[in-house]
């Protein structure tokens, strides 16, 4: 009992002696600055000028006044760092409350103006279009206000530009700021010497798992270059995009410069040559799925790889094995080979298809990604109850390009896609048919929010729809189509027929054909959406829909109209949308779905 009465006893202690301590530090004065007059951005400089300001309460009256003299120069240096070179000020320095407080009031007058800005450029870089933009886009212009912040960055500025494009000699012949204090004028004089452009020297190449030939492929810079630091965040670029390296560095060997060239150092990290995926994913579209992946990313030292991937769900199965091989320049062309199992089963439909295939795909210097593929394909399909069999060779072309702000939610972009194909009966297909589809998607931000527009079209040519199996038919709706109606439950419709009797089946309570979508030739589709963040990683939605797929180019055209929540998740958005088919008397439809905007 008295060793709990003595813990006790100590903590009550110890807790009024903290209480005590905290009232007291609350209750200490500090010492105060007080500035009045002129804009915020001078009174926040004059502030950061004073050595005064790092005083405390207990510095001698004698110090104080001492550093008050220092204080005028300090005011009247930050008052020209930002033009104000008519500044008057007064000083008022007090004693209250056991501390010291400085009162300054300002009259700071007109800003000098500049009227005369003078950039010459000198030696090797006075040629060529490296200083273009200094003279297209100068920091500084006739008429501005002189800010000696802003002359010291347009100085950096021109180092920065003159250093990244391998002028490593350069330097200021002549960097001056006039004053005329009568006028209350300035004229910047700025004369650069850059010296003689360094060129690209040796290209040194650390690594562990792929041949040498191999990784120069990837260069974008060769030895006489001249020297471009773009040139090498690009080069890093590539190593890192190709999914060999877990990281990849390329930097000049400043340390050892020689003859006006520099060395180039690339150090690249290997990434672990299998990787293997398990997951799992949903959409209203397919249901519940089964995702699977393994990858040998470097089956020998020349890059080659091989991927195998599985995705089942109870309306759509694909599994494909592919083996890609890098062609001369790695970092945009390569040739794959694949063969692929495709089963899909909707209220309407089924197919079940057998792919083997070879593409050549060539990523183009004006970005652009271009893909020719030819594919043979065997398909079992059955569509109204009518079961057939269809062999196909397809040759295609498809060019693609998408533009971003590379943002996982971006606020600009635009992805447009334009594949043609086609199937010919003189090369042993079973139907002839040639196919355009596009799609087209655009991004803006409007109203701290973003609209969201898409367009589809796909049009066929063939003698007979009847013979197309269908994966080669436009169906519409869905959460990626016309949101409010049903995955693929929108296109041309043909009477059912019973497998057992091979009649057509009738409505027990019309007597009519039971018609059933069978898809069509053609397909125009089109969206408007708009989101407005309510969050860093939620967004709110509303949307439009509109389109159907057709035998004709006359539509009937199906709408669809809702509301919806974005969650920007680490892996890509996932949309939750609820709709209404605006000409059918349905109930709302819920689409989940995810995947880049663009």
């Amino acid at each position: 009992m008295v060793r709990l009465v003595s813990h006790v006893g100590v903590r009550f202690v110890l807790a009024l002696s903290l209480s005590f301590s905290c009232l007291f530090a609350l209750a200490a004065p500090s010492p105060e600055i007080h500035i009045d007059g002129g804009s915020k951005e001078l009174r926040d400089n004059i502030h950061q000028y004073l050595t005064l300001a790092d005083e405390a309460c207990s510095a001698p009256i004698w110090r104080l006044k001492s550093l008050l003299l220092d204080a005028n120069d300090e005011i009247e240096n930050a008052a020209k760092a930002l033009g104000y070179y008519q500044l008057r000020f007064t000083t008022n320095l007090t004693q209250a409350n056991n501390c010291w407080q400085l009162h300054i009031q300002l009259t700071p007058g007109d800003q000098v103006k500049v009227t005369q800005v003078d950039v010459n450029i000198r030696d090797d870089g006075a040629q060529g279009d490296v200083f273009k933009e200094l003279y297209d886009k100068p920091d500084i212009r006739v008429g501005d206000s002189l800010h000696h912040g802003r002359y010291e960055n347009f100085k950096n500025r021109i180092t920065t530009l003159a250093t990244s494009h391998g002028y490593f000699d350069g330097r200021f012949d002549v960097a001056r700021v006039t004053v005329n204090a009568a006028d209350n004028t300035a004229t910047i004089e700025l004369i650069y010497n850059t010296g003689t452009r360094y060129r690209i020297g040796d290209i040194h190449i650390t690594h562990n798992i792929l041949n040498e030939d191999f990784l120069q492929g990837f260069l974008n810079v060769h030895q006489g270059d001249y020297y471009d630091t773009d040139k090498l965040l690009e080069l890093k670029t590539y190593y890192n995009a190709s999914n060999y390296f877990m990281v990849a560095t390329a930097s000049p060997d400043l340390q050892h410069l020689h003859d006006h060239t520099v060395d180039i150092d690339v150090q690249l990290e290997e990434r672990k040559r299998f990787a293997y995926s398990v997951g799992a994913g949903f959409s209203t579209d397919t249901g519940p799925r089964v995702l699977l992946g393994f990858e040998n990313r470097y089956v020998n030292d020349s890059g080659h790889r091989f991927n195998a991937d599985l995705s089942a769900s109870e309306i759509k199965t694909t599994a494909q094995l592919a083996y890609t091989i890098p062609l001369e320049n790695p970092s945009y062309e390569f040739l794959k080979i694949y063969t692929g199992y495709e089963k899909e089963v909707t209220d309407t439909t089924y197919s079940d298809k057998d792919t083997f295939g070879a593409s050549y795909t060539n990523y183009q210097r004006d970005h652009w990604l271009h893909t020719y593929a030819i594919n043979v394909e065997n398909e079992d399909s059955r569509l109204a109850g009518v079961d057939r069999f269809t062999h196909l060779l397809i040759p295609s072309v498809t060019f693609s390009r998408t533009q971003t702000d590379g943002n996982p939610y971006p606020l600009s972009g635009w992805s447009l896609l334009a594949k043609l194909s086609g199937s010919p009966k003189t090369l042993g297909s079973f139907v002839s048919y040639e196919q355009l589809y596009l799609r087209g998607k655009y991004i803006y931000d409007v109203g701290g929010g973003r609209f969201l527009l898409r367009s589809e079209v796909g049009v066929t040519e063939v003698n007979d729809r009847d013979e197309l199996p269908a994966s080669v038919r436009f169906f519409a709706g869905g959460g990626n189509s016309v949101r409010g109606y049903d995955y693929k439950s929108l296109g041309p419709t043909a009477p059912a027929i019973d497998p057992k009797t091979g009649k057509e089946m009738l409505d027990e309570k019309t007597g009519l054909p039971v018609p059933e979508v069978v898809g069509g030739r053609n397909l125009l589709v089109n969206s408007v959406e708009y989101d407005y963040r309510i969050r860093p990683t939620w967004a709110v939605a509303a949307f439009f829909d509109v389109g159907n797929a057709s035998d004709t180019y006359k539509f009937d055209f199906k709408r669809g109209a809702g509301l919806g929540v974005r969650w920007i998740s680490p892996i890509g958005p996932v949309r939750i949308d609820v709709a209404r088919g605006l000409d059918e008397p349905k109930a709302w439809n819920l689409h989940i779905s995810m995947g880049p905007d663009l």
